[in-house]
């Protein structure tokens, strides 16, 4: 909505600018010169309301929708297409504001259910060695979206400037209907097979079903085929030993659940004695029901409330690094860097949507790398890591550059906003690459296959919730503290995002999704003093080499032996 919020306000009779004259005022020094009054407040929840609604529904609707009504990964792919074209094509049309607010909240709907679906069914179906890769494709063509809304922005204001916010979101039904025709008129081979995984966990989920029971049956050979077609393998045979893997490993998961929902303690030793005392090929899959699944997310610990902290981590931090401030808010947060002291002209409005299109194409392009970096040895900690400390650098270097001396009119020099522009490019390049795929990918691998969609809708969830606060407060944020302030704010919060991933998001690098849970064994606080002695280790690598250069190699030098992998480190520890 970044573009149409220029003049959908002002149709809707919420003017969000006035037409009164402005006493120059730097920007970088005061922020009085920006009119916060109602309308302004309604623009924030204009453009948060789907975000809150998606949080809402998708937390509520993902899972019954795949489960209960048994419509699977594709069938609430379709459900959330169908939400999304139904939205955009009634926000075109309104004549209230509240008739459009109406229509944003049916669209939270649709961007909830892919956003909490599409990513673990590109989990589920990918190769190990290449499912980062996969995973990335989806923010890959969400940064292609909003370049190519930005376009379809720039290219019909200038048509009709007061309507040009109908056909920006008239403009957004075309994917809609792209993804709707793929998945219900295409032929089979074109479009998303069902998850293999998804269907193993369903033959289970009525738990009145008997072992040979003809559904448990038929969903078990639905996968067999799932995975023919995923794997395109030369003979059955290869198919059917890696159904049989996933199911045994999927049997294995389940009983560790349930030995967190009993509290049993039992050693590795008595859990290997008991899977080798049962028959495998006799053995099917269980039925967890709802509650026992949000008790293993928040009342029990363990590897399953370990990964929804992850997921939460990362999600939330994608918030607080401030990138939907500029993405979802930028025609309204360029008018304050570029035109501070007066209501922009249409000519002026074309420039706004010009400087977001330069951002979004950005954002599109500098996730191209990011496809070859994600599946590297610890690709996606590395990411991470270095994403959130580049993002701050930025964005306090676009917040410092604000102090440049006005013109003697008031108006910001062309070099200040060059500058300015060129550090928040920084800013989005150093997003793309890290923190922007990163997200999805970690929350879409963390959760075991039982609990999968419940803990993707909650990692959507707060992603959602922090996304919609923010599109509610920017406007309060830019009055009270200030562009200026505004960018001191997010580079600091990039720094505090920082430590919690590197705290408490683990590395889900190139094993089997369910071996992931051997990363999420490893405790909070057990992390926490790992971290620190790691740190320590670095720092004192340097000193120690430059004390005994020519004495010591650089692989001897550090405080204490060289910290072991932490899993490894974990495991010593608990048997001492």
């Amino acid at each position: 909505m970044a573009g149409a919020t220029i003049e959908v306000m002002k149709a809707l009779h919420k003017p969000t600018a006035t037409e009164q004259s402005y006493v120059p005022i730097r920007r970088a020094d005061d922020a009085g010169s920006i009119n916060l009054d109602h309308n302004n407040w309604l623009l924030g929840v204009t453009i948060g309301v789907p975000f809150f609604a998606g949080a809402v529904l998708g937390l509520l609707m993902t899972d019954p929708i795949t489960g209960i009504m048994g419509f699977g990964r594709r069938g609430a792919i379709c459900a959330a297409g169908i939400f999304s074209f139904i939205s955009v094509v009634g926000s075109a049309s309104v004549h209230k504001w509240d008739h459009l607010l109406g229509f944003r909240i049916m669209l939270g709907a649709g961007m909830a259910g892919k956003a909490s679906i599409v990513p673990i069914l590109l989990s589920e179906t990918s190769p190990k060695n290449i499912r980062g890769m996969l995973l990335v494709f989806w923010q890959l063509f969400v940064a292609f979206g909003l370049a190519a809304g930005s376009v379809a922005n720039l290219s019909v204001y200038r048509l009709s400037p007061p309507e040009s916010w109908r056909y920006m979101f008239i403009a957004a039904c075309i994917p809609a209907l792209l993804l709707l025709s793929l998945i219900l008129f295409s032929p089979e081979i074109l479009t998303a097979a069902e998850s293999p995984r998804w269907l193993l966990k369903e033959s289970g989920a009525d738990k009145n079903r008997a072992p040979g029971n003809p559904r448990r049956r038929a969903l078990v050979q639905d996968a067999f085929k799932s995975l023919l077609d995923l794997r395109g393998e030369p003979s059955p045979i290869l198919a059917a030993g890696e159904l049989f893997l996933m199911h045994t490993r999927l049997i294995d998961e389940q009983r560790r659940l349930q030995d967190a929902l009993s509290h049993a303690e039992r050693s590795g030793t008595a859990r290997k004695k008991e899977s080798v005392s049962v028959d495998q090929f006799r053995q099917v899959v269980d039925h967890i029901g709802w509650w026992p699944r949000v008790q293993l997310m928040f009342l029990r610990s363990g590897f399953t409330r370990r990964a929804h902290i992850a997921a939460a981590t990362v999600m939330i931090s994608q918030q607080l690094c401030g990138i939907n401030l500029i993405v979802f808010l930028a025609d309204f947060f360029f008018r304050y860097s570029f035109f501070p002291n007066h209501d922009p002209s249409p000519a002026q409005n074309v420039q706004l949507l010009g400087a977001s299109l330069g951002l979004m194409l950005l954002n599109f392009l500098a996730t191209i790398p990011a496809l070859f970096i994600i599946d590297r040895a610890n690709g996606r900690r590395r990411a991470l890591n270095w994403s959130f400390p580049c993002m701050a650098i930025s964005l306090l270097s676009s917040a410092l550059i604000l102090k440049a001396p006005d013109t003697e009119t008031g108006q910001p020099r062309v070099g200040t906003i060059v500058g300015h522009y060129i550090f928040l490019a920084a800013f989005m390049i150093a997003y793309s690459i890290g923190e922007g795929p990163a997200a999805f990918v970690v929350s879409a691998e963390v959760f075991p296959l039982v609990n999968r969609e419940l803990g993707m809708s909650l990692a959507v969830f707060w992603n959602f919730v922090g996304a919609g606060l923010l599109a509610v407060v920017s406007p309060w944020l830019l009055k009270e503290l200030g562009q200026f302030g505004v960018l001191l704010l997010f580079a600091g919060l990039n720094m505090l995002a920082w430590f919690l991933c590197f705290w408490l998001v683990p590395s889900t690098g190139n094993e089997d999704l369910e071996n992931v849970y051997k990363k999420l064994e490893v405790t909070l606080g057990f992390m926490l003093s790992y971290l620190a002695k790691v740190a320590l280790w670095r720092a004192t690598r340097l000193a120690q080499f430059c004390a005994n250069f020519g004495f010591k190699e650089w692989e001897e030098c550090g405080y204490g032996p060289k910290p072991e992998n932490p899993v490894e480190a974990f495991e010593r520890y608990r048997e001492s």
